[in-house]
């Protein structure tokens, strides 16, 4: 798809833009077949430009034009050449200033913090963009999300959010794995960490992200966020960003042991064609938005 970004467009019209385009050329639906989970497919990842897009609305996060309440906004924006200069050292500490990875030291940030933190980054997208377009991702629309890691290895959870599921507000909480080949592996892996979920560990956090909800949420919807809410109310959601295929639907006994129902553990899967590709482009995007978001 043709990139369609104009030199007169002003940033937030550039990371809006971005969001549209992931909006209109992602394809996020359920498929049948698991009984111990729901599967999640999401299709459309190739396309060169949705990686831009992404990288673009990346910078958007990091330079503070996305709230809480999961809309785009000025009110935040960092402005200014000494908040572009402080931009730019940040997207080269989490992407790296090239693509080259040649050592072994090179490979392992590429693989355990560059590849993490962009995937942790396509899963805000997926999550924002619930707002305002239809998918499979959650069962309704999101009504907030929290911040994006700083770090890649920053500890606690990847992604909380409220969504609606009828007239019942729901926390998805999602735990996000990037691997080329390991996919199996990286969701026994994200699946202990809904297990902890269950045996109260994350209480704190989860706390700690309700109390910023609260602050976005409609006025009618307030009372339903209490302490309560992500004890009864919860969906897990593990992110799956792979490249060599792997059985989503095989019967997970991992997943079946958690106690949301079989529709609240939703296994979103990401599959990319050429994975390292896809995680070069998006870093190239990064580093080229950052004088078109901070200006």
């Amino acid at each position: 798809m043709q990139d369609k970004h104009s030199a007169t467009e002003t940033p937030l019209e550039l990371i809006q833009g971005a969001l549209d385009l992931l909006g209109s050329c992602l394809d996020i639906t359920e498929e049948a077949g698991a009984t111990t989970h729901t599967v999640v497919l999401v299709r459309g990842l190739d396309d060169s430009s949705v990686a831009v897009a992404f990288g673009r609305y990346l910078v958007g996060v990091l330079a503070g034009a996305v709230g809480h309440d999961a809309r785009i906004s000025a009110d935040l924006l960092a402005q200014g050449v000494d908040a572009q200069d402080e931009l730019r050292k940040k997207v080269v500490s989490l992407v790296g200033e090239t693509n080259n990875f040649i050592s072994d030291g090179e490979i392992l940030f590429r693989d355990t913090k560059r590849n993490a933190w962009v995937a942790e980054g396509v899963v805000h997208g997926i999550m924002v963009l619930r707002a305002s377009y239809p998918s499979d991702c959650v069962a309704g629309d999101v009504q907030a999300v929290a911040s994006i890691h700083a770090i890649p290895t920053q500890q606690g959870l990847d992604s909380v959010a409220l969504y609606l599921d009828g007239e019942q507000l729901v926390v998805a909480i999602g735990e996000c794995k990037a691997t080329a080949e390991n996919g199996t592996s990286e969701l026994t892996k994200a699946a202990q960490i809904f297990s902890d979920i269950d045996q109260d560990q994350y209480g704190a956090q989860l706390r700690s992200e309700l109390m910023t909800f609260r602050a976005v949420i409609s006025a009618d919807l307030k009372p339903q966020v209490s302490d309560a809410l992500w004890r009864n109310s919860r969906c897990y959601l593990p992110f799956i960003a792979h490249e060599t295929e792997f059985d989503l639907h095989a019967k997970r006994a991992v997943l079946d042991r958690l106690s949301p129902p079989v529709n609240r553990k939703r296994l979103i899967a990401l599959r990319i064609e050429n994975f390292h590709a896809f995680f070069n482009t998006v870093a190239d995007a990064m580093r080229s938005a950052v004088s078109q978001v901070v200006i």
